[in-house]
């Protein structure tokens, strides 16, 4: 019978697997921002070109629009749609991306001198702090932070003298500014890298002229990589966006609220008391792993979103410095002297995590058209209006007002029979004022009756569970006479209502109760 220090590397290692597969098969969701990224796609294969004004909202919009993540949009149109594999081949990718960027994780802190032990004690940090964000299926970000971790191994080469990294790095940053606008996190850690080996060949070489000498080649990568910006279908225009899309403020957006309001401010203040203790033991040995952990802790503080950069730098970073530490060495006896226990409760953390996953069903994406009570917080999709309406054999363009989170969804599924108010490309389309009036009307402030005279609106969506929604519920004729709009549509999820001289031109259905689901794509 294998002894337990054969046992406990495998029962740790399936532990941290488990552990992965369950943080990122808790929200199957279909991600809202993929929607309007594989639509942006669609058009532009259609018109052989990339567009920069906008086609799918009847409401104004930005005169250019600058889509920071059209290539993701690309990879997926192209891995589910083109290939004709849909659901599974974006399960398959989300997988792929998650457990790439978590294994980047384990062998760059490993490199750097982190135990397994070690890392296994700290890595629920990590995953709690930037899991439950980042693998949904999927986000652009996603792809940000495998390109992190990758820039990590690439700076790690430039410390050990091998300079060819940058021939990996230039293509790599020119595919990054082209997925997503995390691509500037990318810009920060090399600049923070420069920085910190500037400071250590001063502090070397007490001469100004050798110091230059052992940074002039990060100067020109960096002035480089500057440059390179502009490589995307837009050119200097991205610059402006990109300043304009991380400087702006969204207090809307839930996800870009300080960490400290959204979720697990307690785990992060241990992170962080964490990485400071591993920090000061380190003095300026680290410097680099330091600065980068106190950047992505404040972006994170900052914006609960940014908790998965963060995660992904500490789970590089701290680990290895905890390994040099005292408390690194107590890790390491408590298993050295409880192998059995270890083994035992990491088998057992295995199969409770596997378990979990395969209870919400880890290989099945969700559309989910109705609030439930185990994602109450979570985006729904108006699948069953938008099936209605593409059964309506519309005669002409419909301008359909919808809420901030169903706008791309009802763009890929129905134009360009339909044209929405809004959808989640937010800053990319559309003025700032544009989700402050989506929000006042969606949840009844007042003056949201004039919203609907504001524009040439043919047909509104209503959530049954917003405040419109259940203000329309409770005196659903006595509203309709007031505004002139009836309902034609109702399901459990969403309504659709229409003036009331346009609602016989529809066949007026009520699916109440009936279960709806989604299909992607």
């Amino acid at each position: 019978m294998p002894s337990f220090s054969r046992l406990m590397p495998l029962a740790i290692t399936l532990a941290l697997l488990g552990g992965v597969l369950a943080v990122a098969s808790k929200n199957m969701i279909v991600d809202l921002d993929l929607f309007h990224e594989m639509a942006l796609f669609r058009q532009m294969e259609s018109e052989g070109s990339m567009p920069t004004t906008d086609a799918f909202a009847y409401t104004p919009t930005n005169e250019t629009v600058v889509h920071h993540e059209w290539a993701t949009g690309a990879v997926i149109y192209l891995a589910t749609v083109s290939t004709g594999l849909g659901a599974p081949a974006l399960v398959t990718l989300k997988y792929f991306l998650t457990f790439a960027v978590c294994l980047g994780c384990f062998i760059y802190a490993n490199k750097q001198g982190a135990s397994l032990a070690v890392f296994s004690i700290l890595a629920p940090f990590a995953l709690n702090l930037g899991g439950w964000m980042a693998f949904n299926n999927i986000r652009a970000q996603l792809f940000t932070l495998l390109f992190l971790v990758i820039l990590f191994f690439l700076l790690d080469l430039d410390r050990r003298g091998k300079r060819w990294w940058v021939l990996i790095w230039f293509p790599l940053f020119i595919v990054w500014s082209n997925m997503h606008g995390g691509v500037v996190s990318g810009m920060g850690i090399l600049g923070v890298y420069c920085f910190s080996r500037l400071v250590d060949a001063a502090l070397e070489t007490r001469s100004l002229l050798k110091t230059l000498h052992e940074v002039w080649h990060l100067i020109v990568i960096g002035l480089v990589t500057l440059i390179l910006l502009i490589v995307n279908p837009y050119g200097w225009e991205y610059i402006p966006y990109l300043y304009r899309a991380v400087s702006m403020d969204r207090p809307l957006i839930l996800e870009w609220r300080p960490i400290w309001e959204i979720r697990l401010p307690l785990i992060y203040g241990i992170s962080v008391l964490i990485a400071a203790y591993a920090i000061w033991r380190e003095g300026r040995t680290s410097i680099f792993a330091s600065l980068a952990i106190v950047l992505t802790a404040y972006l994170a503080a900052k914006h609960y979103r940014h908790g998965s950069l963060y995660a992904v730098t500490w789970a590089c970073m701290v680990p290895p410095m905890i390994e040099r530490s005292g408390l690194g060495k107590e890790i390491k006896n408590m298993f050295d002297n409880y192998k059995a226990q270890i083994t035992v409760t990491a088998f057992a953390i295995a199969l409770i995590a596997t378990g979990y996953s395969i209870n919400v069903r880890f290989w099945e994406l969700k559309i989910p058209n109705q609030v439930s009570k185990t994602q109450k917080h979570e985006v729904i999709y108006p699948a069953g209006a938008a099936d209605y309406l593409s059964e309506q054999n519309l005669k002409s363009e419909l301008n359909l007002f919808v809420p901030f989170s169903a706008g791309a969804f009802v763009q890929w599924k129905l134009y360009p029979q339909v044209k929405v108010s809004i959808d989640s490309r937010y800053e990319v389309a559309y003025p700032d004022s544009a989700i402050v009036e989506n929000d006042d009307f969606y949840k009844a402030r007042e003056g949201w009756q004039d919203t609907l005279q504001r524009y040439d609106t043919h047909a509104v969506l209503v959530p049954v569970n917003s405040p419109l929604g259940e203000l329309l519920a409770k005196n659903e004729s006595q509203m309709a006479k007031q505004i002139g709009w009836s309902s034609i549509y109702k399901d459990s999820g969403f309504a659709l209502y229409v003036p009331e001289a346009e609602s016989e031109k529809f066949t007026p259905i009520d699916r109440t109760g009936e279960p709806i689901k989604g299909v992607f794509p």
